[in-house]
């Protein structure tokens, strides 16, 4: 014991050496073979990439590909660099009771191993699916050459199964491994050899090791043999390569009667390098073997996605309901009636939270300290590339409120110094957090002082966490569903489902509703709307009729205090995103005063009515701009000879621990 004990120390200050000698580029040990698959000297090399391609292939090769797989890591210099004097398949087909093919396959490798301190074992890497479904693999046994048990592990990754057969101790020399285990579903029809065929890979494509004979032995019992076609071929060779072997027919007879006996194929000897492998492939009537029923009810788990996905879609309706009676808006107005005068006591923002128009209320809300004239907006032409820039000039504080106050503060800064100047940017990080920070106590100050009901949160919280509860559920069981190849699209579709069911709850169930005082904001916006939209002599109508001439206090001819009650209503046409339109109806009011803003320093000269309606389109845009950049099968049978090495199921591969 004791001298195990330090035997093992030693080897793990080798280990520490060897990895320290790899990482500063020291040299690694490969095997060199031969083209015909015979076995060369031993060849050294200073690459270390043997133990990335094995890893990328689904074999282990040192002790970090052995980590990720929780096995046992092995010391020396490359755990891949042995040989195998055999590889030896038993396979024995058979049917079940539903007439889904079945397979015990026994392999018996025989392992060269060198003499120094290096190997712990080997690691099979068995393919679980073939035809994109499960075979249901199940390992029977691992043994040794005399029956005798050897201790093993598994693990699955990435559609492969890893037997991992270590020892203790070091092992040396010739070691038999054999591996027995089950599968079911490994036959396949194809369409273009009009059979049904067991086409199969048997070592394997992916061992980083040679073999100096490989043979494969395929049982066919009596009952499946009178259903043999007599077609049957073997191939071996690298991936992809059609090379023919020889393969043989024996202890049978009656191949295709009802009086066949069992049927063995074999093949003959072949000697294969690293990545080489020998596939056979057996041919049957077409119908011999029940095909593997993928449809979606033979699948618990897609039913139970089907089940979950209901009842994600039921939450979802509840929150259209929810949407509608919990969540409905207080009846406003019953008829919208033209407003031209904008509200009173409400700043754009508010207002911009009432109509869902947040994104519009910077903009809009510049455009407001303009036209009362606490800011100036200057347009200046770009030197070198040529464009327009906008500065806002401060010149006055008069009549803001405390939202519109700290609007100022964070265009001019803390000293809202009058006279100061401020550049609108394309990018602009602090002015553009900070709007936000202002518009987050806009949505907490609309429910405070009455425009928007709060409380529903709970109940909304309560729907949203059964649309996660049962659409999670549902991705997880058609995941599992898609994952044995059940169901086909259904699947998606279920996830797909349960996703528009999630984002309904969230739309719907997440709604404020408006109070009485927030439905009749809102209906005066919308009569701004209708006004702004309205022709122009249905405006002026308006203006001149009783009601208009008291609230507007404006007499028919004139015209300029026309221009200011349509300069009030321009910070409402952004907020609505009429103020091209609206613009042009100004515009053409100011040049025909033959006058211009006094809030507005961009033309120079005589009014320009189409600059001013582009200046004022522009501004919005880069306001807007500014605060928003803060294992595959074969398609064809391979039993009439037009098959290749590694097309068909099963194969895999596998290296050294």
């Amino acid at each position: 014991m004791m001298r195990n004990a330090l035997s093992r120390l030693a080897a793990t200050v080798v280990a520490a050496g060897v990895v320290s000698a790899a990482l500063l580029g020291g040299a690694t040990s490969v095997q060199a073979v031969t083209a015909t698959g015979s076995t060369s000297a031993q060849a050294t090399t200073t690459s270390a990439s043997t133990t990335d391609t094995a890893a990328a292939t689904g074999t282990t090769a040192a002790t970090g590909s052995l980590a990720a797989t929780g096995t046992i890591a092995a010391t020396g210099t490359d755990v891949n660099d042995f040989t195998f004097n055999s590889f030896s398949g038993d396979y024995t087909l058979g049917r079940d009771a539903q007439g889904h093919s079945t397979l015990t396959t026994v392999e018996t490798l025989d392992a060269q191993f060198p003499t120094s301190n290096q190997n712990h074992g080997i690691q099979r890497a068995i393919p679980t699916k073939y035809d994109g479904h499960p075979t249901d693999v199940h390992i029977v046994s691992v043994t040794d050459g005399d029956g005798n048990a050897r201790s093993y592990t598994t693990d699955t990754k990435d559609d492969l199964l890893f037997v991992t057969v270590a020892a203790d101790d070091y092992v040396h020399g010739s070691q038999v491994y054999v591996l027995t285990y089950t599968q079911t579903n490994v036959t396949q029809y194809f369409a273009n050899t009009n059979d049904d065929e067991f086409y199969w890979d048997t070592n394997g494509t992916a061992w980083q090791q040679p073999f100096t004979s490989v043979t494969a032995t395929v049982h066919v019992p009596a009952d499946l043999a009178s259903a043999l076609t007599g077609s049957a071929s073997c191939y071996w060779g690298y991936s992809g390569s059609s090379t023919t072997c020889d393969i043989a027919q024996t202890s049978g007879s009656g191949a295709g009667t009802a009086d066949a006996s069992d049927t063995t194929f074999t093949t003959t000897p072949q000697a294969l390098d690293a990545e080489q492998n020998v596939t056979v492939s057996i041919g049957f009537r077409p119908g011999t073997f029940t095909a593997r029923d993928d449809s979606f009810f033979a699948s618990p788990a897609a039913i139970a996605a089907l089940i979950f996905t209901v009842l994600a879609v039921l939450v979802a309706i509840g929150s259209i309901i929810l949407r509608f009676t919990v969540l409905k808006d207080a009846p406003g107005r019953p008829t919208i009636i033209a407003e031209y005068t904008v509200p009173k006591g409400v700043n754009l923002m508010l207002a911009s939270v009432i109509i869902k128009a947040d994104k519009r209320a910077p903009a809009a809300s510049f455009v407001s300290l303009a036209v009362r004239h606490n800011i100036q907006i200057v347009e200046q032409e770009k030197s070198g590339w040529g464009g327009t820039t906008y500065w806002l000039r401060l010149t006055s504080l008069d009549g803001l409120d405390d939202t519109e106050l700290e609007l100022v503060k964070l265009l001019f800064g803390e000293s809202v110094q009058l006279g100061a100047w401020k550049q609108i940017e394309k990018q602009d990080t602090p002015l553009g957090k900070g709007i936000f920070a202002l518009m987050q106590g806009m949505r907490r100050r609309v429910v405070t002082e009455g425009f928007v009901r709060g409380g529903t949160t709970l109940i909304s919280a309560l729907f949203a966490l059964g649309v996660i509860v049962f659409g999670g559920l549902a991705f997880l069981t058609a995941s599992a569903a898609l994952s044995d190849d059940f169901g086909g699209a259904v699947p998606f579709i279920l996830i797909g489902v349960c996703i528009v069911a999630a984002i309904t709850v969230f739309v719907a169930g997440f709604k404020k509703p408006l109070t009485a005082k927030g439905a009749e904001l809102r209906d005066y916006i919308k009569g701004l709307e209708l006004y702004i939209r309205l022709a122009e002599k249905d405006r002026f109508a308006m203006l001149q009729s009783p009601e208009g001439a008291l609230k507007t206090q404006v007499n028919a001819p004139d015209w300029g205090q026309v221009v200011k009650i349509y300069e009030k209503l321009l910070p409402y046409a952004v907020l609505l995103n009429l103020e091209t339109e609206w613009a042009k109806v100004l515009g053409t009011y100011y040049e025909n005063l033959g006058s211009q803003p006094d809030w507005y320093g961009g033309n120079v000269g005589a009014f320009n009515a189409g600059l001013f309606v582009g200046t004022i389109a522009s501004l919005s845009n880069v306001v807007d701009a500014s605060l928003a950049s803060s294992t595959s099968s074969s398609s064809s049978g391979g039993s009439g000879g037009g098959g290749f090495s590694g097309g068909g199921g099963g194969g895999g591969g596998g290296g050294g621990v």
